[in-house]
């Protein structure tokens, strides 16, 4: 399996500081993953130095509240319906369409799962 190249890891790698907001328009989420109780992810495809990267974006309860309040009702229903059911087992939940909004984030810690290292972006808003 061939991975893409990680946005954060390659923002760090090039002197990026963990200070400096990165601002993003039109982030589409497509699945939500739950990390734990109001911690989730979701992971994206941006192209950056004329290659595509992967792009992993954490943010919390309050900011996924945020995201919700953008998206089509039946997927806001479904994501609302499977975390009052489970609301803190691991897992990625997949849905028909998208949310699309903005987000103010800032890089994260290096992350080291089996065979990769990443950086996740940390979000410190929803615009």
């Amino acid at each position: 399996m061939s991975f893409k190249p990680d946005y954060g890891l390659r923002q760090m790698n090039d002197g990026v500081s963990r200070k400096l907001d990165q601002y993003f328009y039109e982030c589409r989420l497509y699945s939500l993953t739950v990390l734990g109780r109001s911690q989730y992810s979701t992971m994206v495809e941006i192209p950056f130095a004329g290659d595509l990267h992967a792009l992993s974006l954490d943010f919390n309860q309050k900011q996924l509240d945020q995201i919700l309040s953008k998206a089509p009702p039946h997927i806001s229903a479904f994501i609302r319906k499977e975390l009052t059911r489970d609301p803190s087992t691991p897992r990625t939940l997949d849905f028909e369409g998208q949310v699309v909004f903005g987000v103010r984030a800032r890089l994260g810690e290096i992350q080291k799962v089996q065979r990769e290292s990443f950086v996740p972006l940390i979000a410190q808003e929803i615009i």
